[in-house]
């Protein structure tokens, strides 16, 4: 069977509606030790004090917990998760309840970085080219953006293909498909693959996109 013909058997038990509350979801990333996944991230990020950083996709905006003192914007569509991140970082950031569309992020090359992490699955091939030129927009000429998402891998275990099927993203990539929506808005896309970032199977693409 197929990757895809996996995944659609594994969707017909579905865990996604209840990751919808940040609380569960803050639990379920401790459970499955996305801290190593946050540490692998902040890798690739190197943010600097003074930074100026727009995180597309923000969620709770656990990641500031991480983070130098940086002039932060999150961007979510969800309303739950931007009330949680205001009240717990409100003081320290900005959050905008909006989605790629619709111009909430109108400031051009001003941000060092941007940051989409756990997004790109979220969004159809449209959508994720909509997301790249915004990256590209906000950011400086000297600007980088970094996005993570889970990726379709063969040869992966079972379990991992329940997983990424069973994820709120319906739009689980490959690397290749991956690079090839990036580099047509960036033209510098490194690609990095990593196995062990959680203690599931589970593939992890980053991306680092560059003018």
């Amino acid at each position: 069977m197929s990757i895809k013909g996996k995944a659609a058997k594994a969707n017909s038990v579905d865990i996604r509606s209840i990751l919808g509350f940040p609380i569960i979801y803050w639990l379920f990333g401790r459970l499955i030790g996305s801290g190593k996944s946050g540490a692998m991230l902040l890798d690739y990020l190197r943010p600097k004090a003074g930074d100026k950083i727009l995180d597309i996709g923000c969620g709770p905006a656990d990641i500031l917990e991480y983070l130098p003192e940086v002039e932060y914007i999150g961007l979510d569509i969800d309303q739950n998760y931007i009330d949680a991140a205001q009240k717990k970082f409100g003081g320290r950031a900005r959050f905008i309840c909006a989605g790629i569309r619709g111009g909430a992020v109108t400031e051009t090359s001003a941000f060092d970085i941007v940051l989409a992490k756990g997004v790109l699955h979220h969004l159809d091939d449209d959508e994720a080219v909509e997301m790249f030129r915004l990256a590209q927009k906000a950011l400086k000429p000297s600007g980088r953006l970094i996005t993570m998402d889970g990726c379709r891998v063969e040869g992966r275990l079972q379990l991992e293909y329940y997983l990424l099927a069973n994820d709120r993203g319906r739009y689980v990539r490959t690397r290749e498909e991956s690079y090839a929506l990036a580099a047509k808005v960036f033209p510098n896309v490194r690609t990095n693959i990593h196995h062990d970032l959680l203690r599931i199977p589970y593939t992890h693409l980053i991306m680092e996109c560059s003018l």
